[in-house]
């Protein structure tokens, strides 16, 4: 990863705004955003299968995140992931925890209908 670098961002309510850009922000800082708009944004991850009539899915989207002036809530760098079409902050264990309810559905829930589905194909 590569140094910090320092950007300037036009704001409406405080004018140029100098600020450091992490080396991970993958995303343009636009003119005329509130100082507390100003966000950093990482490569975004999917999860992605294909679902019959729509293609390819993407689901579960995920980056890293910071709202370095944030006037309620957290500056610090979280974890954003898309859930039921919002995006959720995450810490590091609460990204822990995510993976687990994630592994345990895929485990107990998903691989379970799956057997259960072919039994029902297979008797029929």
């Amino acid at each position: 990863m590569s140094a910090p670098r320092t950007v300037t961002v036009e704001t409406l309510d405080h004018g140029p705004v100098a600020l450091e850009e992490p080396s991970w922000c993958v995303i343009a800082h636009p003119a005329g955003n509130h100082r507390s708009g100003i966000r950093h944004d990482g490569v975004e991850h999917a999860a992605s299968v294909d679902v019959a009539g729509r293609g390819r899915v993407e689901f579960l989207k995920a980056n890293l995140s910071q709202f370095p002036f944030a006037e309620h809530g957290s500056r610090d760098v979280t974890v954003v992931v898309e859930i039921d079409g919002e995006h959720a902050e995450f810490s590091p264990a609460g990204i822990g925890d995510l993976a687990a309810a994630i592994t345990a559905h895929a485990l107990y829930g998903l691989l379970p209908l799956r057997d259960r589905l072919q039994a029902l194909r297979e008797s029929e």
